[in-house]
């Protein structure tokens, strides 16, 4: 199992009630043909949605450096092989669980298609380079919420040689210190330099305010899924239904106000 791979399924332990799964750059739709699999198989309470405009990369921010494999243009690719891959896993057109949403990201992501997505849990992003990323992080960041947890796929490749930063992590960089509120943690990193994150507050809320697992145990989990991925994929016993099912209780007012009064006590 890789990086990719754990990543989202960390995100489904966080949320084993469902969220909002979100692919920036489908491409041929391997990795959004994998989470719509497992969401069939294993977590039919959670969506998905891919984004691309299905004619290639769009053009790199002025004056940032860009790798020769990420030219105008690169990476097009037909939309209609992503359909044959979701009509292989049995998935019709119009299932309201699985949607793409096609243009340039300039066009694309708008308010609109952000207030639609629903709570988001996972987002996987593969868009290679700096405009993109900027784009992306303008779209998600007002419908970030503890606990989501974020995949780059191309953050820092080791192939690439330049002074300075460029692409996903120069981004990242940049926009990340205006996000008051927005607290961070990284998860994993491979040797691609790949890596996962987890939103552990946003914007006044916590995961411990949202009655989510803490950053204890989503490390733990992270770490069953590189040793054991098969025991750590094993449906939840009793005991781990139940808490759930607690944590979805104090989420109510009145047993959340209880709750915190005998904490303080």
């Amino acid at each position: 199992m890789n990086l990719f791979q754990r990543s989202f399924h960390l995100s489904q332990f966080i949320f084993p009630n469902g969220g909002a799964c979100l692919e920036f750059g489908v491409f041929r739709g391997g990795t959004y043909a994998y989470q719509a699999e497992h969401i069939l198989r294993r977590y039919p309470a959670s969506t998905l949605i891919g984004f691309d405009s299905w004619e290639g990369l769009p053009p790199e921010t002025e004056g940032v450096w860009t790798a020769d494999r990420h030219a105008v243009g690169k990476y097009a690719a037909p939309k209609a092989e992503v359909k044959s891959r979701l009509d292989a896993l049995g998935i019709k057109e119009g299932d309201p669980r699985f949607r793409l949403v096609d243009g340039f990201y300039s066009d694309s992501l708008t308010p609109e298609v952000a207030a639609s997505c629903g709570p988001l849990a996972y987002v996987n992003i593969d868009v290679d380079i700096h405009s993109s990323t900027v784009e992306v992080l303008e779209f998600i960041g007002p419908i970030l919420r503890p606990g989501v947890i974020l995949y780059w796929d191309d953050w820092k490749d080791p192939r690439d040689q330049a002074d300075g930063a460029w692409g996903e992590h120069y981004a990242w960089e940049q926009w990340l210190p205006k996000q008051a509120g927005l607290e961070v943690e990284t998860i994993e990193v491979n040797p691609l330099e790949q890596r996962s994150m987890l939103v552990t507050a946003a914007y006044g809320k916590t995961l411990a305010s949202e009655n989510l697992p803490t950053v204890t145990q989503i490390r733990y989990q992270a770490q069953a899924l590189v040793e054991d991925p098969v025991k750590a994929l094993k449906p939840r016993s009793d005991n781990d239904g139940m808490t759930a099912l607690k944590r979805q209780i104090r989420t109510l007012p009145v047993v959340g106000a209880v709750v915190k009064k005998l904490r303080d006590r």
